[in-house]
């Protein structure tokens, strides 16, 4: 449940219903992967007017339909793990197709290290990293600025804004039966902050629970809810809210299905969240909570202040100072750690926070009106169906730009096959002569198949082995093997597989 899956999720879902182009390509890892594709996707997979549309393939097949087919657009669901890999595929081959991707987190050290990647991966004019916000772009400009000025002229990397959207609940439940499930009074202003509980990777709840505290009368609920990612952290917590004598007026909601979340965003009078740590970028629940038509009360932080505004609800100031001594050691630190770090430096006004709590709950002419001007900007600026039209614009903007990078190919591809050549004692020959063993002759009898190992029937076709093996019921060199059976990478891994599992066996080796 957290917010890449759930941005990931609602994408895709969304690009279902509103997108317009004719057929959409997924690479899965193996078979495993498109299983799993298959099930979480099944709600839209199951309409005839997405399975049409939709195609599934294993990601080996991805240089031959590169080839095969004129894509509009290649795009990742981030813009670290393999846009400067893609990239050079793309290259390599010599097709005409532009890459885009989103960006999630950005705080990691290690992906300074894949921005110096992307650079020397040969980008090309039409290929684009999407970013969610205006903070997240410049923090993608200030990577890059730095790695570029320590390696001279490298490729430019375009950079466009497009936040993320949903169209699913919360936002649909009738508040009165929400709060009915839910067990709150009609006479209670209920607060909802809901995040994973985790201090080092979402935000620290303590300065809040301290502003409420500040918040009298038994009327007055606070809601934290959302996955506990960190169990220590939530025990503290809820020691902390008897501590401050909180008890009875703040409710902890874990783990809520679909249907408990929908309720909680429909009874809430008011959202909160002060995300203090530099691993949030853009804030999909104050998306949730604005398409609920709830005000929000959000600190002045990353994303969070381009999802608010000025009139979706208030926004509490944040403060910093530069910490020479956690910079110096970041990249050889455990991120958790320096996560927490950098979250425990990053102040939240706390007179604010206090006075923005009190309004909330003493001022429902506030709530209200603040409500009904979150909603309003929800649906004009993050409604999915408007994003997938502005997505679709860019990527075909992208494809009448495109060109072929003519730089060098990129030195960071490591040639498995070349590189660890020297650790094997020798390589398969086309003179290589080979025969049946005895083994596979004993399962060609039996008409037994060979057990495979977990998605191996991806590259190891049994009907193909069982063929080659009645040719090798006499001797045969591999040379008239590739001839009989296609010269081609896929028949000579089939070849190893079954010599590794001594299916057939080399009689005779030319070195």
């Amino acid at each position: 449940m957290v917010g890449r899956n759930m941005a990931n999720h609602y994408f895709f879902s969304a690009l279902m219903r509103y997108g317009t182009f004719d057929e959409y390509h997924f690479f899965l890892s193996n078979r495993a992967h498109r299983n799993l594709f298959r099930e979480k996707h099944a709600k839209y997979l199951e309409m005839p007017e997405v399975a049409k549309k939709v195609r599934l393939f294993d990601r080996l097949d991805l240089p031959e339909h590169m080839r095969k087919y004129d894509y509009t657009v290649m795009h990742l669901a981030d813009h670290v793990t393999h846009m400067a890999s893609l990239a050079r595929l793309r290259n390599e081959l010599q097709v005409r197709v532009p890459i885009s991707a989103f960006i999630h987190s950005l705080s990691y050290p290690a992906h300074m290290g894949k921005y110096l990647e992307l650079l020397f991966s040969g980008l090309s004019a039409g290929d684009t990293i999407v970013c969610s916000s205006e903070c997240g772009k410049k923090v993608v400009e200030s990577c890059l600025k730095n790695v570029s000025m320590q390696n001279g002229p490298v490729s430019r990397v375009n950079l466009s804004v497009i936040p993320l959207g949903i169209d699913e609940p919360p936002g649909c439940m009738d508040r009165a039966l929400a709060r009915r499930q839910l067990g709150y009074r009609n006479d209670e202003v209920v607060g909802l902050c809901f995040g994973r509980f985790s201090d080092f990777d979402k935000m620290d709840l303590f300065p809040l629970l301290q502003a409420f505290r500040t918040i009298q009368g038994d009327r007055n609920r606070m809601v934290l809810a959302g996955a506990v990612h960190d169990a220590e952290y939530y025990q503290i917590l809820q020691l902390w809210v008897r501590a401050l004598g909180l008890a009875k007026r703040v409710e902890f909601v874990v783990e809520p299905n679909n249907e408990k979340k929908l309720a909680l965003f429909s009874a809430a009078d008011f959202f909160v969240s002060i995300a203090d740590n530099p691993q949030e970028t853009f804030g999909l629940t104050v998306l949730e909570a604005m398409h609920a038509g709830i005000p929000v009360v959000v600190s002045d932080y990353d994303g969070y202040r381009e999802l608010a505004g000025d009139e979706a609800g208030i926004r509490v100031p944040t403060l910093w100072t530069q910490m020479d001594g956690i910079g110096a050691v970041e990249s050889v630190m455990d991120m958790r750690t320096l996560h927490r770090y950098m979250a425990q430096a990053t102040s939240i006004d706390m007179p604010a926070l206090k006075d923005a709590l009190r309004q909330m709950y003493t001022d429902a002419q506030l709530r209200a009106a603040l409500g009904q001007q979150a909603r309003e900007r929800f649906l004009r600026l993050f409604s999915h169906r408007d994003i997938i039209a502005r997505l679709e614009k860019l990527w075909l903007s992208g494809k009448l730009q495109f060109s072929l990078n003519d730089a060098p190919l990129p030195p960071m591809k490591m040639d498995l096959f070349h590189t660890f050549s020297h650790y094997v004692t020798g390589l398969l020959s086309a003179e290589d002569v080979v025969s049946a063993t005895d083994f596979s002759r004993e399962l060609l009898r039996a008409n037994v198949d060979y057990p495979l190992l977990p998605n191996m029937s991806d590259l190891v076709d049994q009907a193909r082995a069982k063929t080659i093996v009645t040719h090798c019921l006499e001797q045969k060199d591999i040379a008239s093997l590739l001839q009989e059976f296609g010269d081609s990478w896929r028949t000579r891994f089939l070849l190893m597989w079954m010599l590794k599992h001594d299916l057939i066996e080399i009689i005779s080796t030319v070195r």
